[in-house]
């Protein structure tokens, strides 16, 4: 082909393409961007599914805790405070919850980070490629330098583009056979094992006397009795569920938000360094001081 002819067809190639991406500004990847968003939505929900789960049983743990049993036979009054003993599982359910929050914190961030890509990456490759169509037609050794580095950036717009969809395929693999079957599992066990802070959550006594009293005390005190031995029993599952719900989420977050964006990271500077022909540092240099 001759080099007329070929600047012509390039020219007017680039120039459609990017007339078309300038039309398609939320261009879509049909496989890997459908299956992002499938990852991002069963994630966010998986987590805030755990989220709740947290918040229920320490609202019901923190009813308790506020609340007293009063017991009046013959006149007197005594005050119970039935949830003081359950200070570690209140503690530890915050702390797990800080842990779900900032999975979804992470898990949002990116998914902010994905949709503003998807809708940058189009008209800025448009850009680079209706610049190189005009660029074309310049002859200069100038000109060509200038073509080259805007090829260069275009390609390392490309990659960048492909990365994050890319990582949540990689997480979606990992979460599928690996985090998501105990993730659940421990979600049925965490359930299981606060059934019995419902009991205790709603259970009363008559503050006022009334007839059958002390029978009514003794079903009361038996019905109390079973709750607390139902909790007491529970008490170390319920611990190691949300110990180990916490260790889960803890896992997904280290690889969201250190192990993918490295090796990205990595990627990205060793596809500039080729692109470019530079030599950036993947680590900081010591300070020579």
């Amino acid at each position: 082909m001759k080099p007329l002819m070929r600047k012509t067809v390039l020219s007017i190639g680039g120039t459609l393409v990017a007339v078309l991406l300038f039309l398609s500004p939320a261009l879509r990847l049909p496989v890997l961007d459908d299956a992002a968003d499938a990852y991002f939505k069963t994630a966010i929900t998986k987590a805030g599914l755990s989220y709740a789960t947290c918040r229920v049983i320490n609202a019901s743990v923190s009813i308790i805790e506020e609340s007293s049993l009063h017991l009046q036979p013959a006149g007197v009054g005594v005050s119970l405070a039935v949830g003081q003993a359950l200070d570690p599982i209140d503690d530890l359910t915050e702390r797990v919850s800080d842990v779900l929050v900032t999975a979804v914190t992470s898990l949002g961030v990116q998914k902010i980070a994905y949709e503003i890509g998807i809708s940058l990456a189009p008209p800025a490759l448009a850009v680079f490629l209706l610049t190189l169509s005009l660029l074309l037609w310049f002859g200069n050794d100038r000109i060509k330098l200038v073509q080259k580095t805007i090829m260069r950036f275009a390609l390392l717009l490309v990659v960048a583009r492909f990365c994050l969809p890319i990582s949540s395929l990689v997480n979606e693999f990992v979460n599928q056979h690996f985090f998501n079957p105990r993730i659940e599992q421990v979600n049925k066990n965490l359930s299981t094992s606060s059934a019995g802070f419902d009991k205790l959550k709603d259970f009363n006594l008559p503050e006022h006397s009334i007839l059958g009293t002390a029978s009514l005390l003794r079903q009361k005190s038996s019905e109390l009795g079973e709750a607390f031995t139902e909790v007491s029993k529970n008490m170390g599952s319920l611990t190691e569920n949300l110990l180990q719900l916490a260790f889960l989420y803890l896992g997904i977050f280290l690889i969201q938000v250190i192990v993918l964006p490295l090796l990205a990271f990595f990627f990205l500077v060793k596809t500039a360094n080729a692109l470019f022909g530079t030599n950036l540092p993947l680590t900081a240099a010591p300070s020579s001081n």
